[in-house]
């Protein structure tokens, strides 16, 4: 959708460590075992026979750990919604229902006549993005079209794109405080002017479709799942994203790049049905964009290569703004420069080290991906005694009886344990980054890149990136666990008598305690950067909430300045109607849209 860039900021201008669930391990030394979690610890640290302690209170134990775990994601989805009405209650309070910006061009372009199934043939249908026509029909014959109907869908959209995050955490079970953290930062208010422009709404909607896709791939992909029915979404997609749906097309494109190279491709004819799907829909949007006339306000008539010519001072700056502004919003990032707190090379900065974080977990997950499809398996198992191997097929003939731990299956190997979704979101980010660039160029001011319009885009190369370095954090719980099962084993050997022990075999033992204390200090060092990184993104999405929150009165006010203009359109000049509404297009085009929204109120006050 066509997008106008306005001068005044007060108000938004339209816009197109894993909680290891308890398993069951197995003591090959005889007839006893050792119930133990997945964490090293014994459950009970009493013998018991075999088949009891599979059958019956190890099916116990897995059945309510597995209720505890459900527990999880009912809390979380209940956070996510009490932050969700928390969000809409700070937009009822920060605005009123009247047109302005984008809206005006709206209502003269939609409402001026009925709807009919024309409207829906024409050549540039989708960058119109067809499902606007449904919510804006609904609007208008349920609710005599008013903004706040399109501001509510805005923020249900905005909880329904957080169910997917909130499932594949379940997933990973990560911890609470986590998934708190996460929560936060994804709903943090430096996506106000969006939250704020009721026209928005369908962005929102779009995302939610976005993460279920990037879940849906993520889910085939651990449990190799046909890709045939998620076909599918690449056409939703293209109904409900307009321009957005570049960055999603082009993040998969990437995603099955990655995959054949790592050799990690598991269905072959719907991944080819789906690259074709994906291709089809994408060739299709750009047709529609070639027929497209947009409305653009303070645009300069330059291409792209000039610009990268002449004026690359510009492109660095645009760059690194836009990643700055997920560490501090862009109201703020503005505030600190009125004020002389900060220069452009702050700026800078800030961008760098948020662009430094994206990489570091970016290389991190790529090396992670490639030599994980590479090695498999437990590089030790080639090495493994026939003891230790006996071990194994006692645990996994208990794992069959009692249910398969998904996270013990991916952490030893059977699949890529971080998954796909983090990753997804990191090149839906970083893809949304480069095509704002691309789009937004021509108006040759870089504090355009962190106006808060594009956090929504932006957004998902932060989830993306926070997922990854949770689960980083939480990677060796599994393994460290193992190891310490391993070395309790080796204890009761030793305790036993067994005379098999040979030197060898005590330098193995004091070899595998030192790479333990290894993976301990490693282990620490990840919790610290963890810290430090969560705590530094936490205070810059506290302070933005902050200050967004203590602005919601001066916006009300702005949105009731507009309400009195309204009510006589007449007494002023088209200078002050542009500068007011927000719309650079004339004054008669704001008196005609005002005319028709009443026409369309009348009516509906009418058919009640």
């Amino acid at each position: 959708m066509a997008e106008q860039e306005g001068k005044n900021r007060n108000i938004p201008v339209a816009g197109s460590e894993v909680s290891m669930a308890p398993t069951s391990g197995v003591k090959a030394s005889g007839e006893k075992a050792f119930d133990v979690k997945s964490s090293g610890v014994e459950a009970s640290g009493k013998q018991v026979p075999l088949g009891h302690a599979f059958d019956t209170q190890a099916s116990g134990n897995h059945l309510i750990s597995k209720r505890k775990g459900l527990q999880l994601p009912v809390a979380s989805l209940l956070l996510s919604f009490l932050m969700a009405l928390a969000i809409l209650f700070y937009v009822f309070l920060s605005t009123t229902d009247v047109l302005y910006s984008d809206y005006i061009r709206l209502v003269n372009s939609y409402l001026g006549q009925p709807f009919q199934l024309g409207d829906l043939l024409q050549k540039d249908i989708l960058t119109r993005i067809p499902l606007t026509y449904v919510f804006r029909e609904i609007n208008r014959h349920f609710f005599g079209y008013t903004l706040i109907f399109d501001r509510a869908l805005g923020v249900l959209g905005l909880f329904l794109t957080s169910i997917p995050l909130l499932l594949f955490m379940r997933k990973k079970q990560l911890s609470f405080l986590q998934q708190l953290l996460f929560l936060i930062l994804f709903y943090s208010l430096n996506k106000w002017e969006m939250l704020l422009n009721g026209s928005g709404y369908i962005h929102f909607l779009a995302f939610s479709v976005f993460y279920a896709y990037f879940y849906a791939l993520d889910q085939a992909f651990s449990k190799k799942r046909s890709l045939l029915l998620l076909s599918i979404y690449p056409l939703l997609i293209l109904l409900v994203a307009g321009p957005y749906c570049l960055a999603v097309f082009l993040s998969c494109f990437a995603l099955f790049f990655f995959l054949a190279l790592g050799k990690r491709l598991w269905d072959i004819k719907g991944t080819i049905l789906l690259l074709i799907s994906n291709g089809l829909c994408l060739f299709l949007y750009l047709l529609s964009n070639h027929y497209a006339v947009y409305e653009y306000a303070g645009a300069e008539s330059i291409s792209l290569k000039e610009v990268l010519q002449n004026h690359l001072l510009f492109v660095v700056k645009f760059i690194f703004y836009g990643f700055s502004s997920m560490l501090i919003s862009g109201e703020n990032l503005e505030k600190l420069l009125r004020d002389g707190a900060i220069q452009g090379k702050g700026i800078v900065l800030i961008g760098a080290f948020v662009l430094l974080f994206y990489s570091f977990m970016s290389l991190l997950y790529l090396w992670k991906f490639f030599s994980s499809s590479k090695f498999p398996k437990n590089k030790s198992s080639a090495t493994k005694s026939k003891e230790d191997f006996s071990l194994e097929q006692g645990q996994e003939e208990a794992k069959n009886r009692i249910g398969k731990n998904s996270m013990a299956a991916e952490n030893s190997g059977e699949t890529f344990y971080f998954g796909l979704l983090p990753g997804l979101l990191l090149l839906h980010g970083l893809a949304s980054h480069a095509l704002v660039f691309l789009t937004r160029y021509m108006f040759l001011k870089e504090s355009y890149a962190f106006q808060s319009r594009y956090a929504l885009q932006y957004q998902s190369a932060l989830l993306g990136a926070f997922l990854l370095l949770f689960l980083w954090k939480n990677e060796k719980r599994f393994s460290s666990g193992q190891k310490a099962r391993i070395d309790r084993k080796t204890g009761v050997e030793q305790k036993t008598g067994v005379e098999q022990k040979t030197g060898v075999e005590q330098k193995t033992g004091i070899g595998e305690q030192i790479r333990i204390e290894r993976r301990q200090r490693t282990a620490q060092g990840r919790l610290v950067f963890c810290l430090l990184i969560s705590g530094i993104f936490l205070l810059g999405t506290l302070w933005t909430d902050h200050s967004e929150w203590g602005k919601a009165m001066y916006r009300r006010e702005h949105y009731e300045r507009m309400w009195i203009y309204s009510h006589d359109l007449s007494a002023y000049s088209d200078e002050e109607l542009e500068s007011v509404f927000e719309y650079r297009h004339g004054g008669e085009r704001i008196r005609k849209a005002f005319a028709i929204w009443e026409q369309v109120k009348k009516e509906w006050r009418e058919g009640r």
